[in-house]
């Protein structure tokens, strides 16, 4: 099928979107999982109460550790689930509309947003569920299938040690997307390789 400009749409991709796109699936499969297990731990401790398991109702619910778990969920769905596949829209652009596909600096510049984009901050949101979890359920009242463990105790054995490596990676990964940004800029300036090869009359 051709476009009124005599280009087979078919071969009109970005390999970029392309990529942003399945990585996004891929992240949104993991938090409809991750989901799924929260959802069957929640039942699990509203049927048994006596069965030691905290659920994440109450964990969210008890505020301070539990905040940490709270930012980390909410943050796994805007930035490596919504993000990454909003990203996919400029890639698209670029590559597709304005017909400037990414080549040289600007692939390093790519790799170095969706990897460190995903990766990195994906692996410090998964950090802040973690600790947030487990700290939140450490201060959730014994009698509601919690540790009854104070805040101070929580934030020096739990979350503390938490704090350093989830701080490194949210650095790294914040890279991501400045390098994506500007291969973004350079690819957007850039002069399209058709307008370039058109002879003079």
């Amino acid at each position: 099928m051709d476009d009124r400009s005599g280009v087979r749409m078919a071969d009109a991709a970005s390999v970029w979107a392309r990529r942003f796109i399945w990585t996004a699936l891929i992240q949104g499969t993991i938090m409809f999982g991750l989901t799924m297990v929260l959802l069957v731990v929640d039942i699990v401790a509203f049927v048994s109460p006596s069965s030691g398991i905290t659920s994440p109702e109450s964990v969210i619910a008890t505020g301070s550790a539990g905040t940490w778990f709270t930012i980390g969920y909410l943050g796994y769905l805007i930035v490596p689930v919504v993000g990454t596949g909003l990203s996919a829209l400029f890639y698209h652009y670029v590559e597709v509309v304005m017909g400037q596909p990414y080549k040289g600096g600007l692939n390093t510049l790519a790799w170095a947003h969706l990897i460190l984009g995903n990766i990195a901050i994906g692996v410090a949101l998964a950090l802040l569920m973690y600790g947030g979890y487990f700290g939140g359920a450490a201060m959730v009242p014994v009698d509601l299938g919690g540790g009854g463990q104070s805040a101070e105790w929580v934030h020096a054995n739990i979350l503390g040690a938490l704090t350093p490596p989830i701080s490194t990676l949210f650095l790294v990964g914040a890279l991501g997307p400045l390098l994506g940004g500007i291969g973004y800029v350079r690819a957007f300036l850039a002069k399209a390789p058709e307008a370039a090869s058109v002879p003079k009359v």
